[in-house]
């Protein structure tokens, strides 16, 4: 019994670590959760390009009721979010976190592994 307990409990932990540190454009991978940090790019009705040292991604950040992401060009953000299967790179955006502390609720995301955003990252 406590051996299984601490085998889950370590299992935990290496979930919520890897969901925690920011992960470079190059090595993003499916389906875990992820968080990128960069530069704005580029502005789109449905998000943004998002620049690292490594490439650059094309971040799906539409709000509800058509509002406009308040961000700019050449603004880092770190954006926690989900990278999407498919032929075209695309990462889903939840939460946008701009250098002042604001963050943006793009929306909610999809559980992965059984764990959900209920509250903000740092």
């Amino acid at each position: 019994m406590k051996t299984s307990f601490l085998s889950l409990l370590a299992v935990v932990v290496l979930m919520i670590s890897g969901c925690a540190r920011t992960t470079s454009v190059k090595n993003l991978a499916l389906p875990p959760v992820s968080t990128i940090e960069g530069a704005v790019t580029q502005l789109d009705a449905n998000g943004f390009t998002l620049l690292d040292d490594s490439g650059s991604i094309f971040v799906r950040a539409k709000l509800p009721d058509n509002k406009k992401l308040n961000l700019s060009l050449d603004e880092n953000v770190k954006v926690y979010g989900n990278l999407q299967g498919g032929q075209e790179k695309i990462f889903d955006g939840y939460v946008i976190r701009k250098p002042t502390g604001e963050q943006i609720i793009v929306s909610n995301p999809t559980p992965h592994f059984g764990f959900i955003l209920q509250s903000s990252f740092k």
